[in-house]
């Protein structure tokens, strides 16, 4: 479908609000919009119902052979310096007071209709699962609108001595919204299409829902890394690092209300890959440096030079700002905790937008942030929140452990803390599950103190079960004399 022929629609349907509205019947201005969407999809439906290269669903056309997804929504003018959270939510979310438009779509047909003009899903970003960013094919987003309200008066246009002679404004998603930090819109860097899940449904209802339709916050384009969106910004972008930092651009005002059409189309026309994705395998060297291979899903080492200059030599040759990498670090069992907190150290500066972007970690493999432990928490008055500890020692060809419940009395005198200690051998990986589930409130948080020469296997089979019940772990080298 032309995008003329929309926009000709969309604007005499504006003018057929005015009937709509000046009826004796009270309606809202919500009411009038979805009447106008309503007809807007009889056309649409009409005209190209039967046709096999677009799909028509209620609230949007999809047209297979030009690769767009054209919605109707309604735009909601925040006031100044209101946070923006959203820039576009289901009709029933409720976010209204912190998103940029409703749409008349549902979550659950926009994303078949991206899939029909050829976009493929990915997942979305979830700290609970140490998923920190998005995955998807990029989505570029367009709002257009009506210079004219209902009444045909033109709306206020900042920055233009002289209304425009186009009746519509067509504006970049990332240009309504201003982040205060850097006192510019958003990096025109589209949206990535992750889409949101399918779930079981809740009592009483049966069978499996899409999960942006049916919870809160209704999310269809999040401006943070909502884990059930349909659309998400291609960043680590979490919720209270952005919120209230990101308002609506004063420069760019959308009308109060107004029947919009939001383009969706991708961000990539041309066919060229956009996101690889990588295991770093590390493994004990000949010398004390360990080897890097950088593998494909098939098996492919990509840096023939395995030091570590050569993988960050390769690191800078394959990304790109058209590139998504991501990667899976895999260390090998063999490899001594010793080169484990640099690594860990490499990796979260690696860890960028404009670098990798590190998955979460294999089944039964810690996070590698857990080699980076705040230092002072080897101190028990240090810590903010009650840990238990594990002590892991090798025993000839294998690996013991000791296991120390803490429990922190406070006297009402201010003076420190007393520190009451349970302590209990744990020689196998089975015992320390067993003593774990034994424990009437077991701890959130392990701290486990290992020497440097313990094989990153010997932690793993020890850190297994405590995985299993997703605690949190730091793992803490030998203390230097200093840190004594």
């Amino acid at each position: 479908m032309q995008p003329i022929r929309f926009a000709v629609l969309l604007l005499s349907l504006c003018w057929l609000g005015v009937s709509l509205a000046a009826t004796p019947e009270p309606r809202t201005l919500r009411d009038v919009n979805v009447a106008q969407a309503r007809a807007l999809d009889a056309d649409h439906l009409r005209e190209y119902g039967c046709q096999t290269n677009f799909l028509v669903r209620p609230g949007l056309i999809a047209d297979r052979v030009s690769r767009t997804v054209r919605m109707s929504a309604e735009s909601i003018a925040l006031r100044k310096g209101d946070p923006v959270e959203f820039q576009m939510i289901t009709a029933d979310s409720g976010k209204d007071y912190e998103s940029q438009a409703v749409a008349f779509a549902s979550a659950n047909d926009i994303h078949q209709a991206l899939e029909f003009i050829g976009l493929h899903p990915g997942q979305c970003a979830d700290s609970a699962a140490l998923r920190y960013w998005p995955q998807g094919d990029r989505v570029r987003m367009t709002f257009r609108f009506p210079n004219t309200d209902f009444t045909g008066r033109t709306r206020p246009q900042p920055n233009r001595r002289s209304p425009s002679p186009n009746p519509f404004s067509e504006i970049r998603a990332e240009h309504l919204v201003l982040d205060t930090r850097t006192g510019k819109t958003l990096p025109e860097t589209g949206f990535v299409f992750t889409g949101s899940e399918r779930v079981k449904a809740v009592a009483p209802a049966t069978g499996t829902v899409y999960a942006a339709d049916a919870f809160t916050p209704g999310s269809i384009v999040s401006l943070y890394n909502d884990p059930a969106t349909v659309l998400d910004v291609p960043r680590k972008s979490s919720q209270h690092e952005v919120y209230t930092y990101q308002v609506p651009n004063p420069d760019q005002p959308l009308p109060a209300n107004a029947l919009i059409e939001v383009l969706l189309e991708p961000y990539f026309r041309d066919s060229a890959q956009h996101q690889f994705h990588y295991s770093l395998v590390v493994t004990p060297g000949k010398t004390l440096d360990p080897t890097y291979a950088l593998v494909t899903a098939d098996g492919l080492t990509v840096n023939t030079n395995r030091s570590l200059k050569g993988f960050l030599a390769t690191l800078s040759r394959i990304t790109a700002p058209d590139r998504d990498i991501f990667v899976v670090f895999r260390p090998d069992d063999a490899l001594p905790l010793k080169p484990m907190p640099s690594l860990a150290q490499l990796l979260s500066s690696l860890d960028t937008e404009r670098g990798i972007r590190l998955e979460a970690p294999p089944e039964g493999h810690p996070y590698f942030r857990s080699f980076l432990p705040n230092q002072a928490h080897r101190s028990r008055e240090n810590r903010s929140a009650a840990a238990a500890e594990l002590y892991l020692s090798p025993l000839g060809t294998t690996t013991t452990g000791e296991l120390v419940f803490v429990e922190t009395e406070w006297k009402e005198d201010n003076s420190p803390p007393v520190f009451h200690e349970a302590r209990m051998a744990v020689p196998t990986p089975d015992r320390l599950e067993k003593a774990l589930a034994d424990k009437t409130d077991p701890p959130g948080v392990m701290l486990i103190f290992a020497p440097d020469t313990l094989s990153y296997g010997a932690l793993r089979s020890f850190a297994l079960p405590l995985l299993k019940r997703h605690m949190i772990l730091y793992v803490f080298p030998p203390a230097k004399p200093c840190d004594t």
